[in-house]
C-alpha cells in the first residue's frame, strides 16, 4: 500500500513538472522512424526520460531493489511495463523475459549504468538484449536549461519548473549476433556519452 501510494504521488509529481517544461527534441526520427527499438539511457536521466519520444508497448528493465519496485509502479502510470533483473540479480531471467516480450512486439528501455553505477559507464546488459532480439538500440540523452541535481549516486537531474529541456537521439545501434559484447558495449557508452555533451551545448546556446 505505502509503495503503491509513494509511486502515484511520484508519477503525479512528473507529469505536473513536465506540463510547465517546454521540450526541444532533436534528431528525432532515429526514434519515430525505427519500428521497434531498445531505447538506452544514462540512469540520471529516469524521471524526464518520461517525456522522450518513446511509444508503448514499452517495458523497462528495472532491478529488483526496493528503488526498482517503486519505479516499476511509478511507470505504470504511464502505460509501461516493466521486467526485474539486473547485472547482479536476475540477470539471465530478465534477459530471457526481454526477449519473449521482444516477440511480441515490444519496444524496450534500459539503463546501462544502472541501478547502481557507476555512472556514465555502460554495461553489458543491454548488448546481449540487442544480440539476442535483433533490436537497434536508439541512444538518448538530454539536459535542461535550469535543473537540479539530487545527491545520489548518478546526480539524477530535475528540471525546475518552467524551464527548457532538450532531447538529443542517436543514429541506431545494430549489434551483430556475432558481434564482439565489449567493443559493442564501449560503443554504446561513447555514443551515450557523446550525446549528453551535445545536448549541454545545445541548452546553453
Amino acid at each position: 500500500m505505502k509503495e503503491g501510494l509513494i509511486a502515484f504521488l511520484g508519477a503525479m509529481f512528473i507529469k505536473a513538472l513536465h506540463v510547465t517544461v517546454r521540450k526541444r527534441h532533436v534528431n528525432p526520427e532515429h526514434i519515430l522512424d525505427t519500428k521497434q527499438y531498445i531505447l538506452a539511457f544514462w540512469h540520471m536521466h529516469i524521471i524526464s526520460a518520461f517525456f522522450s519520444y518513446w511509444r508503448n508497448p514499452m517495458t523497462v528493465l528495472l532491478s529488483r531493489s526496493k528503488d526498482g519496485e517503486l519505479i516499476a509502479r511509478c511507470v505504470r502510470w504511464f502505460g509501461a511495463t516493466s521486467v526485474r533483473g539486473s547485472s547482479t540479480r536476475g540477470g539471465s531471467s530478465a534477459i530471457r523475459a526481454v526477449i519473449r516480450e521482444a516477440s511480441r512486439g515490444t519496444n524496450f528501455t534500459f539503463t546501462p549504468d544502472g541501478p547502481k553505477g557507476p555512472p556514465l559507464i555502460a554495461k553489458d546488459g543491454v548488448i546481449y538484449a540487442a544480440k539476442m532480439t535483433g533490436l537497434p538500440i536508439v541512444p538518448m540523452a538530454l539536459d535542461g536549461k535550469r535543473k537540479k541535481r539530487l545527491r545520489s549516486w548518478d546526480g539524477t537531474l530535475i528540471p525546475l519548473p518552467f524551464s527548457k529541456l532538450t532531447y538529443v537521439y542517436g543514429a541506431p545501434i545494430t549489434v551483430p549476433r556475432d558481434g564482439d559484447v565489449e567493443e559493442w558495449r564501449k560503443r554504446l557508452e561513447d555514443a551515450l556519452n557523446t550525446l549528453v555533451d551535445e545536448a549541454e551545448k545545445m541548452v546553453n546556446e
